[in-house]
């Protein structure tokens, strides 16, 4: 067992409504956006605690233990010795020792976390308090078993199980973290088989509880391990269903001059469709929503009661014009009802670009990365569904390059056919396309941007200049020459260095090799500021590129490379921080060396909005 805060009670005021939007997405295992609304709640409502909690308990589950960690030690030092309060604060203390490497420090926040379990299980057990009873005790017997007590571990998680099997059984949230208690008792206790059908029930119970699932598992597999018992037969019943990325043709075009996906053809797809979506159960799906294939799986997947997440590749008036309305019939109020369903709508350039197709493609690996980053946050695996004619020549950034783009990256596909839909034998040729014209002097294609600052640039006096010109200037080119992490084009401008790439994960690495050459030199033996230090930024999305007619120089240019200068200013000094839309690109691209960190949605300099944004580091 590890985190089960019970839902609360209704309120008719915001706040506690808010309460309910924060916990209902972190039952559906989504602690982004459950840390978005309780931000937003908390700058309305300043000091509420249980929006506190919940904050926590999603910056936990996002997995920045260290932050989590930070606002439950606040809200114990003002006083507040709940059973929650500390049961988080526990829950992050041993967080935290699962980070270090054996040894003493490892020990340290252990020592810690049980000692704060157990204070909260007996505060529990002399208010009569049995849900927070067991909650704690649970936990306080799993710690016991981890620092080598065996003896307290039997007597607490035999207390616990007691208090647990007499409880009231409930329904709902308290009806699965019951189960999960006894599987985790019987567990410490050695009952093996007792453990895994407990477990079985629990996973009955958990509805869409897919956070609390994967709550469950994570902390199952970590003490079955430690037992020396199989983890994953321990476990099996607790595996949260898969997470999808889609994608398909569209319904074709009046003037199409060969059959791909008629509109005939829609009752076939969608059967097809409902067939291989119920067999693969998944908890959420990841497209954009294109009439034919994209809004089908969308209707179907909340059919079948999952989660929706839809990508637009431009604006939603402009894709309406380019991949709906041309269909005619329900298909523009579908877009209407799927938009008006979704978990989320994300937007990936602000503007329509005529004739591009790195929009799509940049909009193909937001879907995959935003997949792929919600699949690891539940601890599940990410699957593909495609609908394609495999005779049928697709553009760039269409439904065959994003399974292709998902083939590369081993994902298990499922597809529809079409051509065997349509009863025709699959083509021995693809369908050729005429060549493309001649490439035009602005490319529209897809970078990955860094912006650096220098802090304190504008403090030095005249005779500081040199010295940043040839100390960090100096080292910084001599990096340069010897990183492995190319990059395409630099500039420097004053106290700023921008630097081009063609992909994330070279953006990234190099980022984190440029931090570090900061953040390691004595700046002041130097002839600098002692407090010298690098802001740094990334974003990614599509640019043009070409030559730039007054310098003659190398060229990038366009509405991202503004999103990407409006992080730099914002970002804290020594730190690396990107975009949602780089995390998730890179995350497309299996960048697995690098640890992601969602900071939240923070205002961008200038009054350009707000960007939800993560903090980059090293595994």
């Amino acid at each position: 067992m590890n985190d089960p805060i019970s839902a609360p009670d209704p309120a008719a005021d915001e706040a506690g409504k808010a309460v309910s939007g924060v916990q209902a997405h972190l039952d559906r295992g989504d602690p982004l956006l459950a840390y978005d609304l309780a931000q937003g709640a908390l700058a309305r409502f300043p000091g509420h605690v249980r929006l506190r909690q919940l904050q926590g308990l999603a910056l936990a589950r996002a997995g920045d233990v260290a932050r989590a960690h930070g606002v439950f030690s606040a809200l114990e030092g003002e006083g507040h010795g709940d059973a929650e309060t500390l049961g988080m604060l526990a829950r992050t203390a041993k967080d935290l020792g699962l980070r270090e490497p054996a040894g003493a420090a490892r020990i340290a926040h252990f020592t810690r976390a049980f000692g704060l379990y157990e204070r909260a299980y007996e505060n529990a057990r002399r208010t009569g308090a049995d849900d927070g009873a067991i909650y704690a005790g649970v936990n306080a017997a799993t710690m016991a078993v981890l620092l080598g007590r065996a003896d307290r571990a039997r007597h607490i998680a035999t207390q616990v199980h007691g208090i647990a099997e007499k409880s009231d059984p409930g329904e709902g949230a308290a009806a699965y973290w019951r189960a999960a208690t006894l599987g985790e008792t019987a567990l410490v206790l050695g009952e093996r088989e007792s453990a895994r059908a407990h477990y079985e029930s629990a996973a009955r119970l958990a509805g869409g509880r897919y956070g609390d699932l994967g709550s469950t598992r994570r902390q199952a597999r970590f003490l079955a391990e430690h037992l020396g018992l199989d983890a994953d037969e321990v476990t099996v019943a607790l595996s949260p269903p898969p997470v999808i990325v889609f994608s398909g043709h569209m319904i074709d075009r009046p003037d199409r001059p060969r059959a791909r996906f008629p509109a005939s053809l829609e009752s076939a797809v969608r059967d097809a469709l409902r067939e291989r979506i119920a067999a693969i159960g998944p908890a959420a799906a990841y497209g954009s929503a294109a009439c034919g294939a994209d809004l089908l799986c969308l209707e179907l997947v909340r059919e079948h009661g999952g989660e929706t997440h839809i990508v637009l590749p431009f604006p939603a008036a402009d894709f309406r014009r380019e991949s709906v309305g041309f269909a005619g019939g329900s298909w523009g109020a579908r877009l209407d009802a799927a938009l008006a369903a979704a978990s989320s709508v994300t937007v990936a350039s602000d503007h329509y670009a005529s004739g591009s197709s790195a929009t799509y493609e940049y909009a193909n690996l937001l879907l995959t990365g935003m997949g792929r980053l919600r699949a690891l946050s539940l601890g599940s695996r990410l699957e593909a569904l495609a609908v394609l004619d495999p005779g049928a020549a697709g553009a760039a950034g269409g439904a065959g390059s994003a399974a292709s783009l998902w083939s590369g990256l081993g994902l298990v596909r499922h597809e529809v056919d079409l051509a065997r839909l349509r009863g025709e034998a699959p083509s021995v040729a693809p369908e050729v396309h005429p060549s493309p014209p001649p490439a035009p002097a602005l490319r529209h294609e897809l970078r990955s941007l860094l912006f650096a600052d220098a802090v304190g640039y504008s403090r030095l006096t005249e005779d500081q200049i040199p010295r940043y010109v040839e100390k960090f200037l100096g080292a910084v080119a001599k990096l340069n020459r010897q990183t492995k992490h190319r990059f395409e084009h630099v500039e420097t401008a004053g106290d700023g260095l921008y630097l081009v790439f063609r992909n994330a994960p070279d953006a990234a690495r190099y980022a984190l090799e440029l931090n570090e050459l900061a953040s390691a030199r004595d700046w002041a033996s130097l002839g600098l500021p002692e407090e010298f230090d690098l802001r740094i930024a990334l974003h990614a999305g599509p640019v043009y590129c070409g030559r730039d007619p007054v310098t003659e120089g190398a060229l990038f240019t366009g509405p991202h490379t503004s999103r990407a200068a409006r992080i730099e200013p914002i970002t804290p000094p020594g730190q690396v921080y990107a975009s949602a839309a780089f995390a998730a690109v890179a995350a497309a691209s299996g960048a697995d060396d690098l640890n992601l960190r969602y900071v939240g949605r923070l205002p961008l300099a200038k009054g350009a909005g707000q960007m939800a944004l993560y903090h980059v580091a090293r595994v």
